[in-house]
């Protein structure tokens, strides 16, 4: 698959632009409310795909950032590969469903539907997101393999896309180049707050904008891990809709439950998990409180969706210290997954925890940083 790590040759000077692993501020494009300026932003790049693979395309057609390949083989493989990943949760949901409303269903199907969101949330949040994507500790390479088995049990496409994808919208998030901006399309063109949503929810699934591992894939598209679980993603598709709630329904209740749980502790529960986690990038970018305003786009923190997502939910806190391990600033941020690296923390299982730093509240009520860095313990800051 030679789609990942593509770059357009082309423009000299595109080779000059390093994008870090985290986060780049190299490049801020302009305000994407203002439509003039989004055109014209959007039209300074080609795809890529039209010189190299003989596509037909207007040599205008918009592309929206360095980093982001429009259209070609690449467009058309996400689009593929998403509509088999969600086609599958969202009709065996519906079958679940069905099943829930005939037949009667118990503590066997519903322990499974609870293990297996504590699974994948644990998986998306500590695998995909805080290490993979931001790398706020280090751990042993068989943790690197399960974290990341975990997570691609989600069924949210592999670990070396969602981490790119993820990069990539920190590096312009809300801003042409994000992946999924309720305010702007995929090609950096403003969209109404309808379609806005539609797009950071689902939309962008399938759209024919992939992110360019070649500028967000350091240190994940050479790493052996990441491939082969890369390679693997099909496989962890079967094991977390079938394998694993069929185990577990013929373990604790016999042939009868088999089908039964793997509909509502396989299907159903891996749509429960992908609707919650896709509401941080469309509801936690247009509803919430801000802590921060400068240098964190439209991300809101809601306690609702922290407590859903094991500590996700505080957005805010989040793209103005991506790189932080624990994601609440004050005691009563609940982090969940916070606390579970803390915990792999003191057994030795991960190490090199980047902190949050100290946050206190100024005379004039304001979220002031601190003059110094602490432990991550989220009660020291004064709320």
């Amino acid at each position: 698959m030679h789609i990942f790590g593509e770059i357009i040759q082309n423009q000299n000077w595109f080779t000059k632009i390093r994008v870090p692993a985290i986060q780049s501020f190299y490049y801020k494009a302009p305000n994407p409310i203002n439509p003039g300026v989004s055109e014209q932003m959007a039209r300074n790049f080609r795809d890529k795909y039209q010189q190299e693979n003989g596509i037909s395309q207007q040599s205008d057609e918009p592309r929206p950032h360095p980093g982001v390949i429009v259209g070609g083989e690449a467009g058309r493989e996400k689009r593929r590969e998403y509509a088999i990943v969600f086609g599958s949760k969202i009709f065996g949901s519906i079958a679940a469903v069905w099943w829930m409303f005939t037949y009667d269903t118990g503590w066997v199907e519903w322990s499974a539907f609870i293990a297996g969101y504590i699974i994948l949330m644990l998986g998306i949040v500590l695998g995909f997101h805080r290490y993979y994507s931001h790398k706020a500790f280090e751990t042993s390479v068989p943790m690197q393999y399960i974290l990341g088995g975990m997570a691609q049990m989600s069924i949210q496409s592999s670990v070396l896309r969602w981490a790119t994808d993820h990069r990539r919208h920190h590096a312009h998030s809300d801003e042409i180049g994000d992946v999924h901006s309720p305010w702007l399309d995929g090609r950096g063109r403003p969209t109404s707050r309808l379609k806005g949503m539609f797009h950071s929810h689902f939309g962008w699934f399938m759209d024919d904008c992939v992110t360019d591992t070649s500028i967000y894939g350091k240190g994940l598209a050479d790493n052996d891990v990441v491939l082969w679980l890369h390679k693997t993603r099909w496989y962890w598709l079967i094991f977390s809709l079938i394998i694993f709630p069929g185990i577990w329904g013929l373990a604790f209740g016999g042939w009868d439950h088999v089908i039964s749980t793997i509909l509502i502790g396989g299907y159903f529960r891996t749509f429960v998990v992908l609707q919650i986690t896709l509401g941080i990038s469309s509801y936690a970018h247009v509803v919430g409180s801000q802590r921060h305003t400068k240098g964190v786009g439209t991300a809101k923190n809601s306690f609702i969706f922290s407590l859903l997502t094991f500590g996700e939910g505080w957005h805010n806190n989040h793209h103005k210290h991506p790189r932080a391990s624990f994601q609440g600033m004050a005691w009563w941020e609940i982090d969940i997954a916070g606390y579970v690296l803390l915990l792999l923390e003191k057994m030795g299982l991960v190490w090199n925890v980047t902190r949050q730093p100290k946050y206190v509240k100024s005379e004039s009520g304001e979220w002031v940083l601190a003059d110094r860095k602490i432990a991550p313990k989220p009660a020291e800051v004064e709320a």
